[in-house]
Order: C-alpha cells, then structure tokens, then sequence
C-alpha cells in the first residue's frame, strides 16, 4: 500500500437533514399556600424542600458513593450545589460506564458505573426494533451507530446519538453495494459540530472510496483513490489526533491514516513488535500530548507501549507488568486467577485476557479479563474491576466507554433515571 495516495474530488452531495424539535415549556413552582394543602408525595417533597442545607449535607455524606450522590446531584440545582461544594465525593469517576454490542439486543445496552443509566432509545434514535444497531465508534460522550436489518449490505445508515442530552441525527444514507465499510469514525468539531468519516475498499477492484459528512454544511463529501493491491477491511479501533483518523488493521502489520481535511488515505507500518499479532493483543491510542502510539500485550501480562515520535520512528515508551498492578482490594479473584494473552493458553486451563478499549477523553485502557470489564488508569496505574458478564452464551467482546462530565452533572446533562 503506498504511503500517500493522491485522490480526486466528486461533487458534493447536499442533503439537509429536518432540524431538530426541542420543547421549552417554562416550568414553575406553586404557591406555598396551594403545596401545603397538598399530602401525600407533594407533601413530603415540601418537608425535603424545607431541611435546611446543613441537615441536607449530613444525608448526602450519609450515602454510598457514587451510585447514590450522582442520583441526588441531577435532582435540582441546590442539590447539586450542595453535593460539589460540601466535599460529599472524595474524587468523580472517570466514566458514566460503557456501551456494549450485545446481539440479541437491538440496541448496544449500557452498563452503568456511576448511578446513572444511559441506554439507548428506541424512540429516540427513531430505529424500528426490527432492525435494531450496532456501535462502530465512540468518542467525547457520542456514539456512532449502524442500522442493520433488511438492505444493510447494500445502503449505508449511519446515526450520531448523544445519550445524555437524548439526541440523535440521522446521516443521510449512501449506496455501497460491491463495497467493503473499512472504517467508520466520529470526528468532534466545535460545540456540536461533527465530521463521520467513511472509508470503502472495491470489492473487486483495488480502489478506494473516502466519504466524509459534516454536519454544518448537512452534506456528504467523496473522493476516490487507487491502490496497489485489493486490501481486505479488518476490525480494529480507531483513535482521532487532529484531523487525522487512525485505524487499526488488526493482523495486517500496519495503520490506516485518514487525513479528513485533504482526503488522502495512507499507512503507518508498526514496529517491530517481536511477537505473533492478532485481534485483541494489540490496540492503539493516543498520549496526553497528542502523539499516535500502539499497546501490545506480551506473556505474561506484561504491557508494552509504543510512540511514533515521528514518522516511520517508534519508540518504546514503557513496558509494565500488569499482574504487580493487579490489588486484591480493586480487582477481587482476578488477581490470583490464571490469566494469558496467548490464545493457546487457554488450553492449559487460563482465563484469555484482551483490550477492549482505549479512552481518549480519559487515556484509560479498558481489558476484558476472563468474564470481567477492566480499567486501567494510565495516570495512577490503579486497576479496577467494573462489571462481570454471567451470560456465558454472549461473550464480551470490545467496549465503548463514556467519559464523566463536569462533576457533579447537573439536570441539563443528564435525564435522571427513573
């Protein structure tokens, strides 16, 4: 594959997507006259109403952190104030929890890790049961979605959702039939302005297509390119840096480059690794200074890091073993378990370890060990364990997880879960 491939531009295609509707019906409190001739609930939310906020502080420290005081931080603006300003969190939780493609589901359910639920609607993303959809990219508190069912090979539905602010946009559908989707990716812009970027490979023909939507100008942009040879797609996650998208093509030895602002499609090759690579023992991120770099895991658990400090030059940053991170107290049995990177290992009675994911807003790593989610804080390489599958028909595969706001999150950004 070259390392840059010039493209020609096609015309745009405008489609404008119906605007939004948003209702702003102006809420009130009654009088104090009308509530207090009121009983039952209404009655008992006026004596709440009336602790003063000292007494309210005392409840608040009296409960069990997170899951509970995020719940009282969305119920009105006093709660929250009082919830931030009297020390009732010792730290946020870097993540509301995380999406997950589950199959017989038709949307990806949300496994929460904070109090608050966020799974997806039906109604709102406007997707017919029967068809139902699958995450293909997650990034700043967004999802991007795929509609599947009936024609899905040969049209291309795309959905951007918003789960805390119960929003989606509908991305106008494109046509792919005798095309392979090689890499489908959620660019953030300004405010909440976004860019999807779409990457096909021919099925017969050894050429490529890049689309990129925006949604100020509501349109598709297309161009086309050649290549040396029919390149299969691969599944494998993407990290955003600037205007680039990077895609992991796992087993391939190399990384899919998308520049959106010009077009182009290029391929960073890895490093020498020294080592067999296949789906799950290696995953991409990025460093808090911006850079590209590449995870690996070796036997016995241990964690290398690679940066490409510039092009065609990676360097190995760390390598850390992940059992002497392993604390009893934060990862329960997982920390005497046998656990192994090595597929073939599993043979000798280990539990297979893999990435799930990598976090941008956080730059936490996310494992799925044995029937286990894991986190890895790469800032205080403290491990935790958030979530055991017991489905042992629907094995865990990759994870899409959502970063915590500003903390506490207030009733504009969350819908509190009833």
């Amino acid at each position: 594959m070259p390392s840059t491939v010039l493209v020609r531009r096609r015309a745009r295609a405008r489609s404008r997507s119906p605007p939004g509707e948003f209702g702003c019906e102006r809420r009130t409190r009654p009088r104090l006259e009308e509530e207090s001739g009121r009983g039952g609930q209404d009655g008992r939310e006026e004596m709440v109403s009336s602790l003063p906020d000292d007494m309210l502080v005392e409840v608040f420290k009296r409960l069990s952190p997170p899951t509970d005081i995020v719940r009282c931080a969305v119920v009105c603006r006093r709660w929250r104030v009082l919830v931030s300003s009297a020390g009732c969190l010792s730290a946020p939780p870097p993540h509301f929890g995380f999406f997950r493609n589950y199959g017989p589901s038709p949307l990806p359910p949300f496994v929460p890790t904070a109090g608050v639920g966020l799974d997806l609607d039906p109604g709102v993303l406007s997707v017919p049961r029967a068809c139902g959809a699958v995450l293909v990219d997650c990034r700043g508190r967004r999802l991007l979605l795929r509609e599947l069912g009936a024609g899905s090979a040969r049209e291309l539905k795309l959905l951007v959702c918003n789960p805390l602010g119960k929003t989606s946009v509908r991305l106008p559908s494109r046509y792919i039939a005798g095309h392979k989707v090689a890499c489908c990716a959620l660019v953030l812009g300004e405010n909440a302005a976004f860019r999807v970027v779409v990457v096909l490979f021919a099925a017969a023909l050894a050429h490529f297509d890049i689309l990129v939507y925006s949604s100020v100008a509501s349109a598709w942009e297309a161009a086309t390119g050649s290549l040396k040879k029919s390149m299969n797609p691969r599944q494998g996650p993407s990290v955003v840096i600037g205007d680039v998208v990077y895609k992991l093509q796992t087993e391939d030895n190399y990384i899919m480059a998308v520049d959106v602002n010009k077009m182009t499609l290029s391929a960073v090759p890895l490093p020498n690794i020294g080592m067999l690579l296949y789906a799950g023992n290696h995953w991409i991120g990025k460093t808090a200074t911006g850079r590209l770099c590449l995870f690996a895991l070796r036997e016995q658990l241990n964690l290398a890091v690679w940066v490409l400090e510039e092009p065609g030059k990676w360097v190995v940053r760390l390598a850390v073993n992940l059992r002497g991170l392993m604390n009893p107290a934060a990862v329960g049995d997982l920390s005497h378990m046998k656990l192994s990177a090595k597929i073939s290992d599993q043979l000798r009675g280990c539990k297979l370890v893999s990435f799930g994911a990598f976090c941008e807003g956080t730059g936490a790593l996310f494992f799925v060990m044995a029937d286990w989610v894991v986190v890895l804080n790469m800032a205080t390489w403290r491990m935790e364990r958030l979530w055991r599958n017991t489905d042992e028909s629907t094995p865990l595969g990759d994870v899409f997880p959502l970063e915590m706001m500003a903390w506490p999150p207030s009733r504009g950004n969350l819908v509190k879960k009833e």
